[in-house]
């Protein structure tokens, strides 16, 4: 996937500076954002038969929410998303605490080089995470800090599958 990255640095760097001080991993929300990340999986991944989505996770005043972009109908190979459109989505005063995006149905189950430099041009910004999804529902954490493709897919953390929730919760509902 290619996401394109127009003039992010800077607005990143201005919604973290504004945000102030924060003082501990528990203010990082990583439960949380991976709870609202799963859930963000659940709602884009099946959309994602011919498009791709992506989302900056933001907080604000103690609230986790998306910003998030779609691709144009993906044709062949190369799709890619305008992460700036999130980003002038997101509200002013939000502080920025990752990323995440589907692949397409149809499209690869690896990170592409732009997935990867892109979430790494964003790594200074405290408690920044990156996240994605494959075309089968797999959802992956994966280290920012990497700029290889290779080292960051070997980053990466299974955070579950969004199509065998669903099935499940499906099921559930069903049973009832």
């Amino acid at each position: 996937m290619n996401i394109a990255r127009v003039s992010l640095a800077v607005g990143l760097i201005v919604i973290s500076l504004c945000s102030g001080p924060q003082s501990g991993a528990s203010e990082c929300l990583r439960e949380e954002v991976e709870a609202h990340v799963r859930e963000q999986f659940s709602i884009y991944g099946p959309r994602s038969a011919e498009h791709e989505y992506f989302g900056f996770v933001y907080v604000q005043d103690g609230i986790i929410g998306s910003a998030v972009a779609r691709s144009r109908p993906c044709r062949g190979v190369k799709c890619v998303v305008d992460s700036a459109k999130a980003l002038r989505s997101m509200p002013p005063s939000a502080k920025v605490l990752g990323e995440w995006h589907t692949h397409p149905h149809h499209g690869s189950r690896n990170l592409s080089k732009e997935d990867v430099r892109g979430a790494h041009n964003n790594r200074h910004i405290r408690c920044y995470r990156a996240f994605y999804g494959t075309p089968s529902g797999e959802m992956y954490a994966w280290d920012p800090q990497h700029v290889s493709v290779p080292v960051a897919m070997a980053s990466r953390t299974l955070l579950g599958n969004y199509r065998e929730t669903q099935a499940a919760a499906a099921l559930a509902s069903s049973s009832r």
